[in-house]
């Protein structure tokens, strides 16, 4: 498997033949983290949940318009938005063997706001909750959200401890600047290490394979 981060918590994945590409959002757009042109192919579009900074939609389009067969998996809250636009959900690949989608609750925003997000097992190697860390199991690679307005890096990183997957990637980190967030993943990397678990803090477009 091949793993890119394009900054927050957009990933690219690379498994057996297929390119499936996360949350595509708001800062990933406006950081041209995301070089679409530079993409052979994109088979699936995974939508944890409907706020912008996951999918924004002026960049959903303009992958779609290179990519139009590219099939987007996502929760009934974002389907809905969706077909509002006239994109519409391959809805019968909720139950696709190599993508896995379950209910994950939305960390609590301010006022108790909360929106439908769901998490992926990927290929059964990669779990994304988007903005939850009340999923229950992991896949061997997580990619953990370490930091928002909804919640701390401690009590992040104690999830990852406790989930034990083999690598963390950290995700959701946009609000640090880049001197911060370094420090954060070597804090965080120390900590982990002695569980047994490896984190792995991808920088724009670098490719991880495993």
């Amino acid at each position: 498997m091949k793993i890119s981060k394009h900054v927050h918590s957009c990933l690219l994945v690379e498994e057996n033949g297929k390119t499936l590409l996360i949350d595509p959002g708001n800062y990933t757009f406006e950081e041209k983290a995301l070089d679409v042109a530079a993409l052979k192919s994109l088979d699936y579009i995974l939508i944890t949940h409907e706020h912008q900074d996951h999918v924004f939609l002026p960049f959903l389009k303009a992958i779609l318009e290179k990519f139009p067969q590219a099939k987007i998996i996502s929760n009934p809250s974002v389907a809905e938005i969706l077909r509002e636009e006239n994109i519409l959900l391959e809805a019968e690949l909720l139950t696709n063997e190599d993508i896995i989608l379950f209910p994950a609750p939305h960390e609590l925003l301010l006022g108790g706001k909360t929106v439908e997000n769901y998490a992926f097992d990927i290929f059964e190697k990669l779990t994304h909750p988007g903005d939850s860390l009340k999923i229950e199991k992991s896949c061997e690679i997580l990619a953990l959200p370490i930091q928002a307005p909804w919640g701390s890096a401690v009590a992040a990183i104690e999830k990852a401890a406790k989930l034990r997957p083999k690598i963390v990637i950290p995700i959701h980190d946009w609000h640090w600047k880049d001197e911060a967030r370094k420090k954060m993943y070597e804090m965080a990397k120390n900590y982990l290490s002695g569980f047994g678990i490896e984190l792995r803090g991808l920088e724009t477009g670098e490719v991880m394979e495993i």
